[in-house]
């Protein structure tokens, strides 16, 4: 496996993932940001020498999105978006 990036603002890469960004509670992410990444384009290569999958990357973390679920990555830890907190209740 081959993994390439090509850096972009971050304007531009969440411009590129549309409705998939903010990532969902319950998704399950790849946290690239573990290995030197923050925002941008991040191609897997399974075979050398042959094209890959290609995601986009935001703050860090490689969200599901059209080019399908986050890839499991070598150093590249996967997460669950937690559950927002429900809010307080009024005190009365």
């Amino acid at each position: 496996m081959r993994v390439t990036h090509v850096q972009l603002p971050r304007e531009e890469a969440v411009s590129y993932l549309g409705a998939c960004w903010p990532p969902q509670p319950g998704a399950l992410v790849t946290r690239v940001s573990a290995v030197g990444i923050d925002h941008g384009a991040v191609a897997v290569h399974l075979v050398d020498d042959e094209p890959g999958i290609t995601w986009w990357a935001v703050d860090g973390l490689i969200v599901p999105q059209d080019a399908g679920p986050a890839p499991d990555l070598p150093d590249c830890p996967q997460e669950t978006v937690p559950e927002p907190s429900p809010p307080q209740p009024p005190i009365s």
